[in-house]
């Protein structure tokens, strides 16, 4: 599986060699990226539920979330290598890249796809992860996209919602949805990704 590398302000030349170098760790390890990750989401969920005897990750599991970290350096020292030491950060976000479609959509074709599933939305479709993933690709570069990215999927799991009860009315959690997509590329016009 491929890796996506996010990270605010770098070239996609930087992002491949980040990509690259974090490859490079997972399979000099022996392990896919899954299981790297796996790993590491094991760790997490054991962290969530307050460190529970009986529901303490495996050693392989710790030994795959040490690869996902040490994958993350290298991604984090290829991808910035030669920036400035005032402009390193301190941390890369790296992905499994499972929906290709969401995860690497282009903003404009993101903010289409994102009107046409709420076009389409009846009450009856999941597309919660989706409708996510695109929001937060719009808003990449956003330095602080959090509640942009929350209104659109708030906005959108009310619309999801109102199957629930017929007599509950659609079309204003429609128009919410799309208001908050209409806020989305409101604070995004200015961007471009890389």
């Amino acid at each position: 599986m491929d890796l996506l590398l996010k990270l605010r302000g770098a070239s996609a030349d930087e992002k491949k060699r980040g990509v690259e170098a974090a490859k490079a760790v997972i399979d000099r390890a022996g392990i896919t990226a899954e299981e790297a990750a796996g790993g590491f989401f094991a760790m997490e969920a054991w962290d969530d539920m307050g460190f529970p005897e009986d529901e303490e990750p495996s050693e392989a599991e710790y030994a795959a979330a040490d690869v996902w970290g040490e994958a993350h350096i290298a991604a984090l020292e290829a991808c910035c290598a030669g920036w400035p030491a005032d402009k390193k950060p301190v941390a890369v976000e790296l992905e499994l890249l499972m929906y290709p479609e969401e995860q690497l959509a282009d903003r404009n074709t993101a903010l289409a796809r994102l009107r046409a599933i709420v076009a389409a939305k009846d009450g009856h479709s999941e597309a919660s992860n989706k409708v996510f993933m695109l929001a937060r690709r719009v808003a990449e570069d956003l330095e602080n996209a959090r509640d942009l990215v929350a209104d659109v999927t708030v906005a959108y799991t009310r619309l999801e919602h109102s199957c629930f009860d017929p007599r509950e009315p659609v079309e204003p959690k429609r128009k919410a949805v799309l208001d908050a997509i209409d806020a989305l590329e409101k604070a995004t016009e200015k961007l471009a990704y890389h």
